[in-house]
């Protein structure tokens, strides 16, 4: 973590104005992001889910059997 953070320091010290002002607005991104998602979270019952789940006409385990064709 130490090693991490001491390249982290030497890359930013030599960094020029703009690749700084990037690298910040990055920063804020990842921010934003953190506490959005943070916020989002919420724990539901079983009963919910499946609730929200019932309206799907798709079927999920298809999609993901798809989605993970290339693992086979």
């Amino acid at each position: 973590m130490i090693k991490i953070k001491e390249n982290i320091f030497n890359s930013i010290s030599n960094m020029n104005v703009n690749e700084l002002a990037f690298l910040y607005e990055q920063i804020r991104f990842m921010k934003k992001r953190k506490s959005f998602s943070s916020k989002k979270k919420q724990k539901l019952s079983i009963d919910q889910i499946l609730q929200m789940t019932s309206s799907s006409e798709s079927r999920w385990s298809d999609t993901v059997i798809k989605e993970r064709e290339d693992r086979i």
